[in-house]
């Protein structure tokens, strides 16, 4: 079983892709709630945030296989390359590849009070979503607005573990502006969903949110979740304010918006899909923003 386990993460889950994103996601994000935190005068990152990233590098792995068991009979009918339906695991496999995973998370948090209590719910979340799907066949995959709604909380959550973490790692308590970054990384997240299925021709059966807005429709959706993600970080920032902790260099989180826009002008210029790496860089260019400021307007990690 460990071989068929290894031989999943290799196709389903390449590290060349997948590491940058989930590291991002937990360094980035958390130096954005350092950078909106009046409080933290200096970001020192410890054992905590290891901790947060080791928990999504290998959370992240874990949804995967949970996505694949859902969507097994999707993936039969348009994707038989994938892992399940080609044969190279079973659905036990990946049962039990999240339910040991999942085990050695919860270990790994023990002692992190709220944060591991915050992992918890991600989990139940999760499973919830998926026993849903598998028993009742709810939500119809013929409503991908409905889909996304479902989804999406899995997300924030996610990023609401990060804050569980950084709070813990800083003795602090929850503040607007935190919470309101964790808005940010969700609108972020949203930008690559929409973006990665904006497709000008849809495959007979294809799920893509093109079928509800469609194609131009999804591409400017995708845009605007980008833009309006740097919107409220600059909000949280303020820039122009010589008194915030992000004066000056707060307008650094523009600069990844350049990203999305070229996608969606390729896209308008008859390209059949948003191009790919442009697609994949946009959310780790938007955590490396953060962390950019951070280290400018807090001193950079010591």
């Amino acid at each position: 079983m460990i071989g068929r386990w290894g031989r999943y993460a290799l196709i389903a889950y390449p590290l060349r892709v997948q590491l940058p994103f989930t590291v991002a996601w937990a360094v980035g994000l958390t130096a954005l709630f350092a950078g909106v935190t009046g409080a933290v005068d200096r970001w020192r990152p410890g054992s905590g945030l290891a901790v947060t990233t080791i928990t999504l590098v290998v959370g992240m792995l874990l949804m995967r296989a949970l996505d694949d068991i859902r969507d097994q009979d999707y993936d039969r009918a348009h994707h038989p390359e994938r892992p399940l339906p080609a044969g190279v695991v079973r659905e036990r496999d990946l049962m039990a590849l999240a339910a040991v995973g999942a085990a050695f998370l919860l270990l790994l948090n023990a002692g992190r009070g709220v944060a591991a209590l915050a992992l918890l719910v991600v989990f139940g979340y999760t499973a919830a979503v998926i026993a849903a799907d598998r028993l009742a066949g709810w939500p119809d995959a013929e409503r991908p607005a409905l889909h996304l709604a479902v989804n999406l909380p899995i997300q924030t959550l996610i990023s609401l573990y990060v804050y569980a973490g950084f709070l813990r790692a800083e003795h602090g308590h929850p503040t607007v502006p935190g919470l309101l970054s964790v808005v940010v990384a969700t609108l972020g997240g949203l930008c690559l969903e929409l973006g990665r299925k904006t497709t000008r021709t849809p495959r007979p059966g294809e799920r893509t949110y093109v079928t509800a807005l469609g194609p131009s429709g999804t591409s400017l959706t995708a845009l605007g979740c980008a833009v309006a993600a740097a919107g409220l970080a600059l909000a949280l920032l303020r820039p122009w304010d010589p008194g915030s902790p992000g004066h000056g260099a707060g307008w650094l989180v523009l600069a990844p918006c350049a990203l999305p826009a070229a996608a969606a002008a390729r896209f308008a210029a008859g390209s059949p899909n948003w191009p790919v790496t442009l697609t994949r860089s946009y959310v780790p260019a938007m955590y490396a923003s953060f962390l950019a400021v951070c280290w400018i307007s807090k001193g950079g990690p010591a």
